[in-house]
C-alpha cells in the first residue's frame, strides 16, 4: 500500500492528539506533468482518435488523494445524478486545486 499511498500518523504525548495524514507520492509527478501538458496544448489529442472519430477530450488528470480532499471539502463529484456531477466537477476545476488539475 506504501507505493500508492503514504499513511503517517503521529501521537503527541502533551497533547493526547493523535492526527493522521495520508499522502500520495505520485502526486507532484500528475501535477507536473498537467503543468507541462498545459505548456504544450497540440500534444493531448481527442479520445479515440482526430476528427469526426473522436468520443471525447481529457480536460484533467486528478490525483487521487487530490479528488478525495475535493469530497471532504463538498464538491458532490460522486453524484448518481451524472449532470449534477459534472457541473460540479466543472465547479472544483474552476478552484486553485482543481486548476493544477487540467491538461488542457
Amino acid at each position: 500500500m506504501d507505493s500508492v499511498f503514504k499513511s503517517d500518523v503521529h501521537y503527541q504525548d502533551h497533547t493526547g492528539i493523535l492526527t493522521h495524514k495520508l499522502t500520495q507520492p505520485t502526486e507532484d509527478i500528475i501535477l507536473s506533468r498537467n503543468s507541462e501538458l498545459r505548456k504544450n496544448p497540440g500534444v493531448m489529442n481527442d479520445l479515440g482518435g482526430k476528427g469526426d472519430n473522436s468520443w471525447g477530450r481529457q480536460i484533467a488528470s486528478i490525483p487521487f488523494i487530490v479528488f478525495e480532499q475535493a469530497l471532504r471539502d463538498g464538491f458532490d463529484l460522486n453524484s448518481i445524478d451524472a449532470g449534477y456531477a459534472a457541473i460540479e466537477m466543472q465547479r472544483f476545476l474552476g478552484t486553485d486545486a482543481g486548476k493544477q488539475c487540467l491538461v488542457r
